[in-house]
């Protein structure tokens, strides 16, 4: 990676969130879901039971779905779900890499009048839209999940300042 690369990215903010269960992650997506709007693009990194699509589930239901239908697409590779904003849901995980990705219809899948939700989002490099939150998600423990939010582009930064802020404002419980 070049040093100009690595600079930039350093640049982009980041939210930094632990997760203790299935619940909080999927609190977590709700708060990121009530934050997306149309032609938001989410990519999402993480190996094996890291809490992607539990994530997705929660960010479904902040866009108002029911997470009880949040499915991983793994076998079909993409779902679709209506609604006021729909959500484009793939799991990149059974594609070779940005080469077996374009095959797909790129236009289609980052509709400006929907939400895009990618899991295994490295097999698009190349692909992605310049405007995206990246979300990397890794193991701390069994239930403990660390999920790094970082924004790549303007739309994104915004995001991450109401994630910020809300989290901010937060108050601790009794």
């Amino acid at each position: 990676m070049s040093e100009r690369k690595r600079t930039a990215q350093q640049s982009n903010p980041t939210l930094e969130i632990v997760t203790s269960s299935v619940e909080e992650t999927q609190a977590f997506g709700e708060r990121l879901g009530h934050a997306l709007r149309a032609g938001d693009v989410i990519a999402l990194h993480g190996e094996l039971g890291s809490g992607k699509t539990t994530l997705i589930q929660g960010i479904a239901r902040g866009l108002g779905r029911d997470s009880e239908t949040i499915k991983s697409p793994t076998f079909v590779l993409m779902r679709e779900y209506p609604g006021a904003t729909p959500i484009v849901h793939i799991d990149g995980y059974r594609l070779e890499g940005a080469p077996s990705a374009a095959w797909l219809d790129v236009d289609f899948i980052f509709a400006p009048h929907k939400v895009t939700l990618i899991e295994w989002a490295d097999r698009f490099e190349g692909l992605m839209p310049e405007e995206r939150l990246e979300v990397r998600l890794e193991h701390v423990s069994t239930n403990r999940r660390r999920l790094q939010v970082v924004a790549i582009g303007a739309r994104a930064r915004d995001i991450i300042t109401q994630l910020q802020t809300e989290q901010t404002h937060e108050t601790p419980g009794p």
